[in-house]
């Protein structure tokens, strides 16, 4: 629809995916155990097994805690099979958690944070690795963080090279590297717009920066107004790799057999989101899904000890996956592919009470430094009385579940059903002159979020989409759709029945909400 509209491809973005509900809230008792993954490791690179509970030690923002829970994950050896189109997923029924020879390997291109630069290395090494790599029995499913979909775990070799081939770099992003001055980049963009500068000595920097370039002094204004644009942008391209990343994980959760993503990115920022990376985790490692990160390098914080910021770092090492950075991509890629034999998991309850905050953790073997060890960064001590544990998006999930009206965004919803396999389609426009868009750059900017679902008669979804919209529009563009309104879908397959259909939309200037809904019946 975007291209019957005529809107140029660098003014309008779009992404969708299956909608994954939220699990519902559980009671929280007074005690939490802090779970902690790890794996220990010989200088072949080959997992340690044998170790016990007195082996190990951890501290908590440096302070060394009780091990108060202790077991050892092994992975069986996978038995050969033969090769072939897998199950496709998200959708259908799950099936069951069986021991398998299948492992299912997502090829998980963060293109969204990758430098147009490394994107052709990365997906030729890719390829190079699904051509030698791979044995009878795994399946494999290509993704890519820009543009979500349907996808399917196959093993048909020359299918998953084809999709490869077709993968194509996002354009490089001014807001990520900032041609004019000051160059404020990712990391110290977030510092400056957070208050994260100890004695102004980055602002000071980049206003000395700016006065050489313009050959005047430059207030802090300025400055200050650069780095919330260049911050806002960061934080909202690390949600949709999380987003993703979530998504992919709800979908495997429901497959048999070593479940693996192989997330390559040129590293994201995870300030200001721990707590979403926290629950990732979790969620991770009760789905048994291992997450394993490659740094394809690209994005620079310009900071020692940058891996503690990054978000695909943390991923890793918090659900018993490894985190490779090198220039050998098709042997990290190999090296990945391969879920650690052996993984001790064990726990703790901390001490002092919960304070929101992020905490840092360091895992030890009591006997020294004979081995290397990976293990779980940190983690959130979410307050327990606070819901800090749910993001701001569960009021977006709760409105796709309620079957009241609300209209606080100018979003109309109606549904139609076309002609093809049985589903319905929801057809949503939006009256751009009566919402608010942050101008920069030239661009008005927005993002929106639009989930389409049908509910049985219980208020379960049945099915569901959700469509991001990542907006930034010329005046020109603008100024058109204030007066002609903008008009997208999304689509929903369902077998025939009745259902509530329901469309929510949000806003992410403001958070402000639309949502409706009508009884239809499929055909």
């Amino acid at each position: 629809m975007a291209a019957a509209q005529s809107i140029p491809p660098d003014e309008i973005h779009s992404q969708t995916g299956p909608y994954v509900p939220p699990s519902r809230p559980t009671l929280r008792t007074e005690v939490r155990v802090v779970e902690i993954p790890i794996v220990v490791r010989d200088a072949r690179h080959q997992a340690v097994p044998g170790l016990t509970r007195e082996d190990f030690k951890i501290f908590d923002e440096g302070k060394r805690q009780e091990i108060t829970s202790f077991s050892v994950e092994n992975f069986s050896p996978r038995v050969d099979g033969a090769a072939g189109a897998g199950p496709k997923i998200p959708g259908g029924a799950a099936p069951p958690k069986t021991e398998t020879g299948f492992r299912y390997l997502a090829l998980c291109f963060d293109d969204v944070h990758l430098a147009p630069e490394a994107f052709r290395p990365v997906t030729e090494a890719a390829a190079q690795f699904v051509k030698t790599g791979l044995t009878p029995g795994d399946r494999v499913a290509v993704i890519t963080t820009s543009h979500t979909q349907d996808y399917a775990f196959t093993g048909e070799l020359p299918a998953l090279i084809g999709e490869l081939e077709r993968l194509r770099a996002l354009p490089e992003k001014a807001a990520a590297n900032p041609t004019r001055c000051p160059v404020i980049r990712p990391y110290e963009a977030y510092q400056i717009a957070n208050g994260l500068d100890p004695g102004n000595v980055l602002m000071q920097s980049k206003l000395a920066e700016c006065q050489a370039c313009y050959n005047n002094p430059c207030h802090e204004g300025e400055v200050m107004g650069k780095a919330e644009e260049v911050w806002i942008r960061t934080r909202t391209d690390t949600d949709v790799t999380l987003r993703v990343v979530e998504a992919l994980v709800d979908g495997m959760a429901k497959l048999p057999g070593q479940r693996l993503i192989l997330l390559t990115s040129s590293g994201f920022l995870a300030g200001e989101q721990e707590v979403k990376l926290d629950r990732l985790i979790d969620k991770a490692r009760a789905a048994g899904v291992v997450i394993n990160a490659l740094d394809a390098k690209g994005l620079t914080f310009g900071f020692a000890g940058s891996m503690a910021y990054d978000g695909a770092a943390i991923l890793a090492s918090g659900t018993g996956g490894e985190y490779l950075h090198g220039n050998d991509l098709t042997q990290g890629l190999r090296q990945l592919a391969a879920a650690p034999e052996t993984v001790y998991l064990t726990g703790f309850t901390p001490r002092a009470e919960p304070d929101g905050k992020f905490h840092r953790l360091k895992v030890q073997l009591t006997d020294g430094n004979k081995y290397s060890i990976q293990s779980r960064l940190g983690y959130v001590a979410s307050k327990l009385e606070a819901p800090a544990a749910y993001s701001v998006s569960d009021k977006l999930d709760q409105e796709v579940l309620a079957s009241n009206t609300l209209a606080d965004v100018p979003i109309s919803f109606n549904w139609q059903q076309w002609a093809g396999p049985p589903g319905i389609t929801m057809i949503i426009h939006l009256d751009f002159s009566r919402m608010h868009f942050r101008q920069w750059n030239g661009r008005r900017i927005q993002k929106l979020t639009i989930v389409a679902a049908l509910l049985d008669g219980q208020g379960n979804v049945v099915a569901g989409r959700k469509s991001e919209l990542q907006i930034a529009f010329r005046d020109a563009t603008f100024n058109r759709f204030t007066k002609t309104g903008f008009t997208t879908a999304v689509t929903i397959k369902a077998p025939p029945g009745h259902y509530l259909a329901r469309g929510a939309a949000q806003e992410a200037m403001e958070g402000k909400i639309a949502a409706g809904g009508a009884g239809v019946d499929i055909k």
